[in-house]
């Protein structure tokens, strides 16, 4: 609601897109409250004060509100695991101020810029509340910037226009609002045994492409566009089913 209210009323591309997004998280939440439940005792019962997550990177999927819907490497589309991370964490943070939380990974952004804002929404949502950052679309207007960039298409046969949010922006600004809850180590200040690699250099091996093969990747980038396109219903065909071929 805060990211809809926002939002001035002639820009209607980002009303539709916000008034669509509340409708799923509506629908979402009826569908939850709905189904049946477990009558036990509630996470805020079990008189848990600590939580400790590691490999946490596996919740990086958590729901964003946003009218950058369509722009690539915003992930928008939540996990249910992610959500209930989001609430156990927001449980914490209002009991204890955001003390209690341990969160550890390897691979703090692995896909998206968008990694980062959701990290701090469980760590640290009061260093974005602080900073008037709350909403995703305030956090990446000051953070990122979208790039308009070609790339090459996913079929590989061609190129094409695409919007990525992938540039920081800020970056002094944003590292020293990271380091407020972070211990980064490295690699060399770690200092683990790893295996020794073999010298020499890498052998590359190339093979060229039969006919069969080139028809074949041919059906394959047609079904690609079919499906960029929006003219496949995903049940028929959708880009799982290209990559599993």
């Amino acid at each position: 609601m805060d990211a809809l209210n926002e939002v001035d009323d002639t820009d209607r591309v980002s009303v539709k897109t916000l008034e669509r997004q509340k409708r799923k998280i509506e629908e979402r939440l009826e569908k939850l409250t709905s189904s049946k439940k477990d009558n036990s005792l509630c996470f805020e019962k079990l008189g848990f004060d600590y939580l400790a997550v590691d490999e946490f990177h596996n919740y990086k999927n958590c729901f964003i509100a946003t009218k950058m819907s369509n722009v690539a490497g915003v992930q928008t589309t939540a996990a249910q695991k992610s959500e209930d991370m989001l609430m156990k964490t927001q449980y914490l943070n209002e009991k204890y101020g955001c003390n209690n939380i341990l969160f550890a990974t390897g691979t703090p952004i692995s896909n998206s810029m968008v990694e980062l804002y959701v990290m701090k929404r469980y760590l640290r949502p009061d260093l974005l509340e602080k900073a008037g950052l709350e909403n995703f679309d305030d956090w990446s207007s000051t953070f990122g910037e979208v790039v308009n960039q070609l790339e090459m298409k996913p079929a590989g046969d061609g190129y094409r226009m695409k919007n990525r949010f992938s540039k920081f922006v800020n970056i002094p600004e944003l590292m020293q609002m990271y380091k407020e809850f972070a211990d980064i180590q490295t690699a060399d200040m770690l200092k683990l045994p790893v295996p020794k690699l073999k010298t020499g250099e890498p052998i590359v091996v190339t093979a060229k492409p039969n006919d069969l093969q080139k028809e074949y990747m041919q059906e394959l980038a047609r079904r690609s566009e079919a499906i960029h396109n929006g003219n496949v219903d995903p049940s028929e065909d959708n880009m799982l089913k290209i990559v599993r071929c």
